[in-house]
């Protein structure tokens, strides 16, 4: 009846496997799927990370609008870039990949093709993230419900804990970063809705993929 497995085992204290907490992690890309919303026309780009530790969590940066005019998101990806020391003028290639897309119906992850940007992965990398109270979405309309996600506060190097505008400035010694983290904190909602759900409300953690962009899939993307 009980016969002994060492991956069940090894798994016993490994308490979640994704990342739910406001920090400094280093590790690497996973994902880094083209994003575009069927709604608006938005572009954007879908990141896995996996941190040392094995653990996940997701995020998306919406880049630009469907005309072209650059959103918040695309300073944070030049930024991504920078740490990566991405050569200046040359655009990133797409290629085909495999990549995991959460099923809101059947509540797994299912494995897809999609568009993605293979110069981002598989580099170490370090990122600054921060837990962020969220109105969660459905079908393109607020549910009424809150839930805490991670977001990209700022990419560093992983080697040297150099910050973009240090690696554009030719600095040899980081200086940005721990004042950065001196004032990190958890970030909730000013004005919740009305029945938010709340921290520990039994919902997925925040780097679990039902939690890596608030709204069911990229096709309700805010923007």
């Amino acid at each position: 009846m009980y016969q002994f497995n060492a991956a069940t085992a090894a798994e016993a204290d490994n308490i979640s496997a994704y990342l739910d907490e406001t920090g400094k992690y280093k590790g690497k890309f996973t994902r880094a799927e083209k994003l575009i919303s069927a709604n608006k026309g938005t572009h954007g780009v879908g990141f896995t990370f996996e941190d040392e530790s094995k653990r996940t969590a997701r995020f998306d940066l919406w880049t630009m609008d469907s005309q072209g005019k650059e959103l918040m998101g695309f300073k944070s990806l030049q930024a991504i870039l920078g740490v990566l020391r991405f050569p200046s003028g040359r655009d990133l290639k797409i290629a085909q990949a495999q990549v995991d897309r959460y099923n809101f119906d059947t509540k797994k992850t299912d494995k897809v093709t999609a568009e993605t940007f293979p110069d981002l992965i598989n580099r170490p990398i370090g990122l600054v993230m921060r837990n962020t109270e969220y109105a969660k979405m459905r079908d393109g309309h607020l549910t009424g419900e809150t839930g805490w996600r991670l977001e990209l506060v700022v990419p560093y190097q992983a080697d040297t804990e150099l910050t973009a505008s240090e690696v554009v400035g030719n600095k040899t010694q980081p200086q940005k970063l721990a004042s950065i983290i001196a004032t990190l904190a958890d970030r909730p909602m000013k004005t919740k809705p009305a029945g938010g759900a709340q921290r520990g409300d039994g919902g997925p953690p925040a780097g679990h993929p039902a939690n890596g962009g608030g709204f069911d899939s990229f096709d309700d993307a805010p923007y």
